[in-house]
């Protein structure tokens, strides 16, 4: 295999952020409505909407932005096959955080020939606007990071209004409008403050979209769908992906934040992990390591050092069945590894009652998982499981160092 092959990855770009997949299992819903909605007012020679669309505070990576190009890309596709001059135009207020570079920006991707240096913002309006009568086109602009926009000290409020009410100021010549807008905001408080301070410009979107952040089950499926594309058929298995999605799905055990972009992030970086370790499968232990590095969850050496012998000893049984199997941890194997790694440090094996009381310690500062047994496994017990975000591998590096430390005596595999 040469050096430029990899053994994960059939194309590393689909995993990139600013990718937009050719198709959308989640938010399929909501992207056909937007399409329809949109393309049937350039059908009938008229635009001049106002759509929003929307996430609640606090929440990143719910896939505001892929929606808002996928519909911009395909509006553009369905134009095309339908003979309507349209062109979408995307602005992200992050890297055009006034007014006048906004119109810039929209003004450079629609043609070169439109020079707005010098002119005021009547005049680069004015520019816009003669320029899509010329040329028969219809636009939709997107505004991403709405919100700032709304709350920038370097916007005007009658710039803003003149932006979004940009036919008030500069009517077309024929008296068609041809401009429609995207407005994209992190949370909807922003519209609130926009009807307050300019009920007019809040007064004009037609349509409102919120998002909600994504489920265990929703970023399953992107999961899926971008590890298709991105990775060699063999190389990935569905199991991994369960433990990503249920890690950040908001219905899940882990975080819950339903960040899709922390998500596909995190099965990135575990495919590099296995990359870079000569592996061609991304393996469990890859993703508790790619986990750890988003999470910032290590565990430290302080943490541990305030642990008791005992509970070291049924964490270092842990850590290491995790490493060596894939298979279901029961409550019965690991007293049975703890009894014998105790046994060979010396250390008297408690009964089953301080024993079970370890495990729970252990749960409660969230060092293990703890799940009841589903169908399938005999008698009563539990699952024990390290969390996703902490690796194995890690663990178990310093928990062997303390135990070295405490008692002397190195440790050999007990599995």
């Amino acid at each position: 295999m040469g050096l430029s092959e990899g053994l994960i990855f059939r194309d590393r770009k689909v995993l990139a952020e600013q990718y937009i997949p050719p198709e959308l299992r989640v938010r399929k819903r909501e992207a056909t409505f937007l399409v329809r909605k949109l393309l049937s007012r350039f059908s009938e020679g008229r635009a001049g909407d106002v759509v929003a669309i929307f996430g609640s505070p606090g929440r990143s990576g719910i896939g505001k932005t892929t929606l808002t190009k996928y519909v911009g890309y395909k509006l553009e596709e369905l134009a095309r096959q339908r003979g309507i001059r349209f062109k979408f135009i995307y602005t992200n207020v992050y890297s055009a955080p006034s007014l006048y570079e906004i119109l810039t920006v929209i003004a450079g991707q629609l043609s070169p020939r439109i020079n707005l240096k010098g002119s005021s913002t009547l005049e680069a309006l004015k520019a816009i606007v003669d320029y899509l009568y010329e040329k028969s086109y219809y636009v939709l602009i997107a505004i991403d990071e709405f919100q700032n926009l709304v709350n920038s000290p370097k916007v005007d409020d009658a710039y803003l209004y003149s932006l979004i009410r940009i036919y008030e100021q500069v009517p077309p010549p024929d008296g068609i409008p041809r401009i429609s807008y995207l407005l994209v905001a992190s949370d909807y408080l922003v519209f609130s403050k926009l009807r307050s301070k300019m009920p007019q410009i809040e007064s004009q979107i037609t349509f409102r979209q919120h998002l909600e952040p994504y489920r265990v089950d929703e970023l399953y499926e992107i999961l899926e769908q971008r590890a298709q594309l991105a990775f060699y058929d063999n190389a990935w298995n569905p199991k991994i992906l369960e433990i990503i999605a249920n890690y950040y799905g908001v219905d899940g055990t882990g975080i819950k934040d339903g960040n899709a972009r922390r998500a596909i992030n995190a099965l990135n970086t575990a495919a590099e992990y296995a990359e870079f370790e000569g592996s061609n499968v991304i393996m469990e232990e890859h993703v508790r390591k790619a986990l750890s590095v988003d999470s910032m969850a290590n565990v430290s050496a302080q943490d541990l050092e305030g642990l008791s012998i005992h509970e070291l000893l049924v964490l270092l049984a842990v850590a290491q069945y995790t490493m060596r199997s894939s298979e279901p941890l029961t409550t019965g194997r690991l007293r049975q590894l703890y009894k014998e790694i105790a046994e060979y440090y010396g250390e008297t094996p408690r009964g089953h009652s301080q024993f079970n009381q370890y495990i729970n310690n252990l749960a409660s500062i969230g060092l293990l998982n703890v799940t009841p047994s589903g169908k399938g496994m005999r008698g009563r017990t539990s699952i024990i499981q390290l969390p996703v975000e902490i690796p194995a591998t890690a663990l178990y590096e310093v928990v062997e160092e303390i135990i070295k430390r405490k008692t002397g005596i190195g440790v050999r595999n007990w599995i």
